[in-house]
């Protein structure tokens, strides 16, 4: 089973990540944008899903949730700070987060997603949200998400392979 990752090791399990992020940034940069009609294809193609994502957080749903990230080792998911790698410890520390699907958070998206396709089959998606939870002692938390996804078309379909969130409150 996969472990979650923080600390001093954390740096070099993100390191291939990290490595395929700038490269394809590097390889963005050398070329014009993607055309608008393939970038307007892939995101009409990631939209939705987001939607469904969404539509599981706010179901506590941890099984269909994480069943947008691809089932692989090496993805990775960043939350303030700490790196989660691989696809058993995401929905692990999910489950964690959302006491086994007894939570009562909410989340909210503010505006629109945005998209960005560097390469083709290759879609980053960035939303900002607002959440709302009951704390143990009945007060009320609201706070703020940034969500920033990593989308690679698979033959599966467009999975998340790299994504990272933070929250303020």
């Amino acid at each position: 089973m996969n472990t979650v990752a923080a600390g001093p090791r954390a740096p070099r399990l993100i390191v291939g990540p990290i490595w395929i992020i700038l490269c394809l940034a590097g390889f963005a940069a050398s070329r014009p944008a993607q055309a608008d009609g393939a970038l307007q294809g892939a995101s009409a193609e990631v939209a939705p899903l987001l939607a469904q994502m969404g539509a599981a957080a706010n179901a506590h749903d941890v099984e269909r949730h994480v069943g947008f990230y691809a089932r692989d080792p090496s993805t990775v998911l960043i939350s303030n700070g700490e790196a989660i790698v691989g696809w058993e410890a995401i929905r692990d520390r999910q489950r964690e987060w959302w006491k086994n699907g007894n939570t009562d958070v909410v989340y909210a998206m503010q505006g629109k997603p945005h998209f960005r396709s560097p390469a083709p089959g290759i879609v980053v998606s960035t939303l900002f949200m607002k959440s709302r939870r009951t704390m143990p002692d009945g007060s009320v938390k609201e706070g703020d998400l940034a969500v920033s996804a990593l989308w690679q078309k698979r033959p599966e379909g467009w999975r998340i392979i790299y994504s990272h969130e933070s929250t303020s409150h």
